[in-house]
């Protein structure tokens, strides 16, 4: 066996049709919702399969499908098609940063072997690991994706203001400016796809997870041909394996080196104490026609029991903390604008029409006011900001997604002076779809290591 491997697809050649079409079937898996496509059952069986009959595949996942040819004592032999790199990369050290063994790692080992999803928990200084690769590389024309113009901007500025770097675009909706290494949103990309698509020799997107799955996201990680960098910064590798492959073929296999615990138990991060809210049993045999929209429209968003727990959840901390930095996620605009104004005082909710210079201006206000302040938010809290200051956490939304849940919890744990713990509040709820959601958030807590006091 012989396999040929490219920038972006490489291919088996063998003469055992056998062992091909069983590695084929070993890389299919069930396409969600496929019984509802048209092509379902008129000739295509349902599945997505990341290699093809002819032995393409995306050259991320090589070193898997080594490891599992390994497993059948096969060792194929190997033979690049691209030329390799022969640029030197420079020094990675930026002054006025120290960088942590655990960074330290992950720059060497990008520098290294090129190709990697860096798996590393929310507060562990991604950004900073961002900044030395392209320090290390720079000289050479770099894209880096976001899927928030949020998390670019404040991307932009660190670069630029804090590192020094040079040479540093960006390109959003609202803004572009050109440099050799770019920083743009997916949504913005077509605006690069002349000055960077061909040339760029390194690919690092950050927040990956976010690129998984949809038609443009997933273009975008599998473009930049001459791309030989190729890494992605998460905190939540996906489980599922059709989008955990598309990001292994993309960037590579995920590399974990650091965990929310260990960075606790090494002093980077704040201990969360993780409260859960016991809610009352209803009958659930006056709710079982219900949809699942409706469930969460009734037990959620217009429950008044739960939404009053939140208001004197915060009562009860704007008494005893008058330096409380208190975030509250919801899922839902209705749901976030309601507890804005049940709750009163130092609170504020932002939303996705609020414009960027709205959003700094409020998170501003949050963190600098005098008295105790509330930031009620959806998903545009959820990711994207850097609040250290948080003190206190309620996840007033619900929801089963494990990445969700611990990148909202990941918002509250960085360090800071005025605290030494953050007080997280989730609850159990106990009709059905919600209680099952529960359940799953509170597995996530435990699998990452964090004591619950049940309340």
């Amino acid at each position: 066996m012989k396999i040929k491997v490219g920038n972006l697809k490489s291919k088996i050649d063998t003469d055992n049709p056998q062992l091909l079409e069983a590695l084929v079937d070993l890389y299919s898996f069930k396409t969600p919702g496929a019984e509802f496509v048209p092509a379902y059952g008129r000739g295509w069986d349902g599945k997505t399969s990341f290699i093809s009959r002819v032995g393409m595949f995306r050259s991320g996942l090589l070193p898997r499908l080594l490891e599992d040819l390994k497993k059948i004592e096969c060792t194929p032999e190997i033979e690049y098609r691209d030329p390799q790199e022969k640029q030197q990369t420079g020094a990675w050290e930026i002054p006025g940063f120290n960088l942590y063994d655990y960074q330290e790692e992950f720059v060497s080992r990008s520098i290294k072997e090129k190709r990697g999803i860096i798996k590393s928990s929310t507060g562990s200084g991604k950004t900073l690991i961002i900044a030395a690769i392209v320090k290390a590389l720079q000289g050479r024309k770099i894209v880096i994706l976001f899927n928030a113009k949020q998390l670019l901007r404040q991307t932009y500025e660190f670069l630029t203001k804090d590192c020094g770097l040079e040479g540093i675009g960006l390109c959003f909706g609202e803004g572009y400016i050109y440099g050799d290494i770019m920083l743009c949103t997916v949504q913005s990309i077509d605006k690069i796809l002349d000055t960077h698509l061909e040339d760029s020799e390194a690919l690092l997107v950050d927040e990956v997870h976010e690129f998984s799955k949809g038609k443009t996201t997933l273009a975008a990680i599998q473009s930049f041909p001459k791309a030989i960098y190729r890494l992605g910064f998460t905190a939540t590798v996906p489980n599922d394996p059709i989008p955990k492959y598309n990001l292994e073929g993309a960037f590579g296999p995920v590399w974990e080196e650091v965990t929310t615990s260990g960075l606790i138990e090494q002093g980077l991060l704040t201990k969360p104490v993780i409260q859960l809210v016991k809610m009352q049993k209803e009958k659930l045999e006056d709710y079982e026609d219900l949809s699942y929209s409706e469930i969460y429209d009734t037990f959620i968003i217009n429950n008044k029991n739960r939404n009053n727990i939140i208001k004197d959840i915060i009562d009860e901390i704007r008494k005893d903390n008058n330096r409380a930095r208190i975030l509250v996620l919801t899922k839902n605009l209705d749901h976030g604008r309601a507890l804005e104004k049940l709750i009163g005082g130092e609170c504020k909710f932002l939303e996705g029409a609020n414009s960027l210079g709205e959003r700094y201006k409020s998170i501003s206000h949050f963190r600098t006011v005098e008295e105790p302040s509330i930031l009620i938010g959806t998903k545009i809290l959820q990711t994207g900001i850097n609040i250290k200051e948080i003190t206190h956490f309620i996840n007033a939304r619900g929801l089963k997604s494990e990445i969700a849940t611990l990148q909202a919890l990941g918002r509250s744990l960085r360090q800071h002076e005025s605290k030494t713990k953050v007080f997280v509040y989730d609850f159990l709820d106990t009709v059905k779809y919600l209680k099952a959601h529960a359940n799953k958030r509170k597995k996530y807590y435990k699998q990452e290591g964090h004591e619950i006091i049940i309340l």
